[in-house]
């Protein structure tokens, strides 16, 4: 395997700018895997080669997120806090975040959900 790759995704949410450093995943299994069967606290960005109908699941994975997708141009399309082994959500996507919730990240978000 090779090094971890970390990316700055910069964007704004109602009106504030939102700064967040997390492991970009763009390879078929890398997304596919996700947060599942892991307990690492760091965020995961998903970067599609055009935007899809993003659908996330939280089968076997054990710590809630903070799941935030985007269209192309990283303009919030849907926010919603997801929880361990029962959450399903989807929305149209370029770029999705996972962010666990006891991330320090959080607190950017905690007033966001839809």
């Amino acid at each position: 395997m090779g090094a971890k790759k970390y990316e700055a995704f910069s964007f704004k949410y109602q009106g504030r700018d939102v700064k967040i450093k997390a492991k970009t995943c763009k390879g078929f299994w890398r997304k596919f895997y996700g947060k599942m069967f892991t307990f690492n606290k760091e965020p995961l960005i998903f970067e599609f080669r055009e935007q899809i109908l993003a659908e996330i699941h939280m089968l076997f994975v054990f710590m809630p997120l903070l799941v935030v997708w985007f269209d192309a141009k990283k303009k919030v399309t849907k926010i919603k806090i997801m929880k361990p082994f029962i959450s399903f959500e989807k929305s149209r996507a370029k770029y999705v975040i996972e962010i666990p919730l006891n991330n320090k990240l959080i607190r950017d978000f905690e007033h966001f959900e839809d």
